[in-house]
């Protein structure tokens, strides 16, 4: 549980969950139709970002542009071009897609940030998108161009997500931000979803486990991820959060061969430990080449002994983080 104290750990943990959610959707979709399915999952994760906020005190956000221009990049329209696209090809080709968006951002970051990409950077870039063509060909057996396409357009939009939290925090505070940028998500999806059934193309299931998983993936893989990823981008650069982030298509592929049992091979197996040694080699070079002051930085930025709960509606709400501390995410996926 101290664990999370540290950005990276978090980070990491925000990665599983997104990685995990791929998964989550791709089995929901055998019940629900695309925006319907989305709109229920981001209920879910609105619904117990407001309570919490609500329990805990509410905080305005510093403003409230930035909070609709990201809930609109993500979850919004990157979950919409995810959920889409899911439908069209598999779990697997759906979590190696999301992978490049690690390289999106520290490309991004460097052009629009002017963040200097190190050469650990660079290594592990090469080296996860080296693991992510390996994976490729086990994921693209099931999949179609269209859906493809629609993933990728999904990792775009979540890509310059990161580079708007990063460029333009306002200081905001994280449960407020992402509660609010839920909530923008939420509406714009209702919206597609509500034309979809107008039009006689939406559809739900009769079976609970759908409804089950679909609320979990709300909960825990948009919901608390969110929260993870808005309370530490501020703490590390874009790129740096890019580079650990390169493990969501680790956990998907794991978690598509667990649960749905899309076939594993050897490829599987050889891209999975390329790209996680891609992060473990960076995680270690960048604390080697860090400033004496970096390491104090990050301790100082700890959330506490109360940050391990934010999994939970009752840790959420006791979360009060500092104001030097709350700031904006990000997946991610």
């Amino acid at each position: 549980m101290a664990g999370l104290r540290s950005p990276t750990a978090a980070l990491l943990v925000a990665a599983g969950l997104w990685g995990m959610a791929v998964t989550g959707t791709k089995y929901a979709l055998g019940g629900f139709d695309p925006v319907t399915l989305l709109s229920v999952e981001l209920l879910a994760g609105a619904g117990v970002l407001w309570a919490a906020l609500l329990i805990r005190g509410y905080r305005r956000p510093g403003s409230w542009w930035l909070p609709a221009l990201l809930g609109l990049l993500e979850p919004a329209l990157a979950y919409l071009g995810d959920t889409f696209g899911l439908s069209l090809t598999s779990a697997v080709h759906g979590a190696v897609i999301s992978g490049l968006e690690s390289g999106l951002v520290v490309l991004l970051a460097a052009v629009l940030l002017r963040e200097t990409i190190t050469r650990p950077a660079i290594f592990a870039v090469v080296a996860s998108l080296a693991g992510l063509a390996v994976l490729a060909g086990a994921g693209a057996r099931d999949s179609t161009a269209a859906g493809d396409l629609l993933v990728a357009g999904g990792v775009l939009s979540a890509s310059l997500y990161t580079i708007v939290a990063k460029r333009f925090d306002d200081g905001s505070d994280a449960l407020s931000l992402t509660a609010w940028q839920f909530t923008v998500a939420t509406l714009v999806s209702l919206l597609v979803t509500t034309a979809r059934w107008g039009a006689g193309a939406g559809t739900v299931p009769a079976a609970p486990g759908f409804w089950l998983i679909a609320a979990l993936v709300g909960v825990a893989g948009f919901g608390a991820s969110f929260l993870l990823f808005n309370m530490m981008i501020v703490q590390v650069d874009a790129g740096r959060a890019a580079i650990v982030l390169n493990l969501i298509p680790v956990f998907g592929v794991v978690s598509a061969v667990i649960f749905l049992r899309e076939g594993a091979t050897s490829r599987d197996a050889l891209g999975a430990v390329l790209i996680g040694s891609s992060v473990l080699y960076f995680a270690i070079t960048d604390r080697r080449e860090a400033s004496p002051e970096a390491p104090k930085a990050s301790q100082d930025a700890g959330l506490g002994t109360k940050v391990p709960l934010a999994f939970s509606l009752a840790a959420a709400a006791q979360f009060q983080p500092s104001d030097e501390h709350c700031r904006s995410r990000y997946a991610p996926h």
